[in-house]
């Protein structure tokens, strides 16, 4: 087995973006975002109802420890220029080093190269401060913008996961793997 992971993330910033470790603080600044039903089209998730409920889930994500040995790491993202807040950086990182990252941009804020640069900042992270071995992204097929910005970034698609249904429509996933560069 390998040595526990200690580290935890702090604060990243590229030249637009500054990405602070999430805590529960964070949902009041963005909630609207997150409240937006079109952020949930190829997730299996809802929009929280109010900010209590964002709060609630940030509260649970925000414990960097998870009940498998997993170390959960997340980022709200902020364009400080702007002092917007723009979305959210995921990576859960399991004790073989094997990390799975998700990522949500805000609407009104899509198209801009910010999950391309949020995202890079944080598999660069991975790479030096958990040594990770691969880093994995599972995205709805239909989902072909998120597609797009993860094979950009050198991920290849390996598998398909079969879904039940999302939204009463037949799914699946495919995993994205990048390989740890020599």
């Amino acid at each position: 087995m390998q040595a526990p992971l200690l580290y935890v993330g702090g604060t990243l910033a590229t030249p637009r973006l500054s990405m602070e470790p999430l805590t529960p603080a964070h949902a009041d600044a963005m909630y609207e975002g997150f409240a937006d039903a079109a952020l949930y089209l190829w997730v299996d998730a809802e929009p929280p109802t109010n900010v209590e409920d964002l709060r609630g889930r940030f509260t649970r994500i925000s414990e960097p420890y998870a009940p498998r040995g997993e170390l959960w790491l997340n980022w709200a993202v902020r364009l400080p220029d702007h002092g917007a807040w723009a979305g959210l950086v995921e990576a859960t990182v399991r004790p073989d080093r094997i990390v799975f990252l998700a990522y949500s941009v805000f609407t009104h804020h899509m198209r801009r190269g910010i999950a391309r640069e949020a995202c890079t900042a944080v598999i660069d992270h991975l790479w030096r401060a958990y040594d990770a071995a691969e880093i994995r992204a599972d995205i709805d097929f239909r989902n072909v913008p998120s597609r797009c910005l993860v094979e950009g970034l050198g991920f290849v698609r390996r598998t398909r996961h079969i879904v039940t249904t999302l939204r009463g429509v037949p799914s699946y996933d495919y995993r994205y793997r990048l390989k740890r560069p020599d």
